[in-house]
């Protein structure tokens, strides 16, 4: 709730420009839930980059793969990635312009087949969806 309380109150100020830090005072708050907080409203208005961001598209009827489970697992390989964007979208009619200004996409491409891409660019086709995400692990090891 705080964050959503915070956001609210704050967030258009750093959208006009108004700002480059945040300090919440919330003393029945744990700290950490208000350093998340601070980070995510930064990184949200774009002010700071902090941590991985993800996008996602909703999932629909055209959706190839198991949308949550997938990015769960993403997400736990990759959450330490400090500024990077990595999209998981789940088909390939709307996902490569869903997923444009990610720096990595995940899309489905086929039934069981993912394409991987960087920025917009396809960087492989067709890998079994089972060994979709530790492929996408080490193309962005490598940077390709």
């Amino acid at each position: 709730m705080i964050s959503a309380i915070s956001a609210a109150d704050t967030g258009l100020l750093f959208l006009d420009g108004f700002g480059d830090a945040i300090s919440i005072s919330a003393p029945k708050i744990d700290v950490n839930v208000l350093i998340d907080t601070h980070f995510s409203i930064l990184q949200a208005t774009r002010a700071r980059f902090s941590k991985t961001e993800y996008i996602s598209c909703p999932g629909c009827g055209r959706t190839l793969f198991d949308l949550q489970s997938t990015v769960k697992k993403i997400k736990n390989s990759t959450s330490h990635l400090k500024g990077l964007k990595i999209a998981v979208m789940g088909c390939i009619v709307n996902g490569p312009g869903e997923m444009a200004d990610a720096d990595y996409g995940y899309v489905g491409a086929a039934p069981g087949k993912i394409t991987l891409f960087k920025n917009r660019k396809i960087i492989e086709k067709n890998i079994p969806e089972e060994n979709a995400v530790e492929k996408l692990i080490e193309v962005i090891k490598r940077g390709y």
